[in-house]
């Protein structure tokens, strides 16, 4: 298992409003990692030129500096462009903002694109990612996409942790488990006892160079993406971590119908795990 090392830190963004906590977000993120930070906005338009100047005239307004971030101003496809953009400067982690729509805010077609499809993790911020981190949740069962999920969230927290313990809360790592029938028990310890052997396979890899407390939490209830939702709000976790499928004919098919699910009840910053990433730890035989 390596350390995370984010070097480039790639945003993508709207004009307009939704987008200032994930360009503040993607800007602490890479100030506290010591990596260069792209924003990269997709246009419609054949006056690219133009469509940079407003792009500068966003970005100032937010406090951002232009010459403390490379801007790129792409035609085409939104999700096919920004994920060309991100493997073209070698991207550690797409920065996503969420669709506002009139009633709600959600992940939108663009961002469920972009993260189905991506081969770096995506994060997602609908609010302010605060660093550094005092409590990750990664969502856990005992499907790849799970274990993928849970290596990456190891290496996040591990990167994003609180430094000085004694002024600052320890970083905790928290695996949860949503029970989602009580009839079953034998069955569900069985499950459990699963999941903890796992864990303890992170925490045997992890070894030393972690610094971060890792603990596993069970919760019970029917729907899976209320549980997941329900326990971020009540532990104020900074941040949760899913895995995503890369299954199925439509967007929301790829992303899963759990974590598509948890998404629309968020607060918080989601970091998305794709395919790309965690079929590399399955095949690997990393748990």
């Amino acid at each position: 298992m390596r350390l995370l090392r984010l070097k480039t830190v790639l945003i993508a963004i709207d004009l307009d409003e939704t987008s200032s906590a994930a360009l503040r977000t993607a800007e602490i993120v890479a100030e506290a990692a010591g990596a260069a930070l792209h924003v990269v906005h997709v246009t419609h338009s054949r006056e690219e030129s133009e469509t940079l100047t407003e792009l500068h005239t966003t970005l100032r307004k937010t406090g951002l500096a232009i010459d403390e971030a490379a801007t790129h101003v792409v035609a085409g496809d939104p999700a096919h462009a920004i994920n060309l953009v991100a493997d073209r400067i070698g991207a550690d982690v797409i920065v996503l903002g969420p669709h506002r729509r009139r009633d709600a805010i959600e992940l939108g077609s663009t961002a469920l694109a972009v993260v189905t499809n991506a081969a770096v993790p995506c994060l997602v911020a609908r609010s302010l990612l605060h660093l550094p981190l005092q409590r990750i949740v990664v969502a856990v069962d005992l499907s790849d996409t799970a274990r993928g999920a849970l290596v990456i969230a190891l290496s996040w927290a591990s990167a994003l942790r609180a430094r000085h313990p004694v002024t600052e809360p320890a970083t905790t790592l928290t695996a949860l488990h949503v029970r989602t029938s009580a009839g079953l028990a034998g069955a569900e310890s069985v499950r459990s006892s699963e999941l903890d052997e796992q864990l303890n396979r992170v925490r045997q890899e992890a070894g030393g160079w972690a610094g971060i407390a890792i603990e596993s939490a069970t919760t019970s209830n029917t729907v899976p993406a209320v549980g997941i939702a329900t326990y971020v709000s009540d532990h104020r976790a900074d941040l949760v971590v899913l895995g995503t499928r890369g299954l199925g004919l439509d967007a929301t098919g790829r992303l899963g119908s759990v974590s598509a699910a948890v998404m629309q009840r968020l607060d918080v910053p989601a970091l998305l795990v794709p395919p790309a990433m965690w079929t590399v730890h399955a095949s690997s035989g990393i748990p």
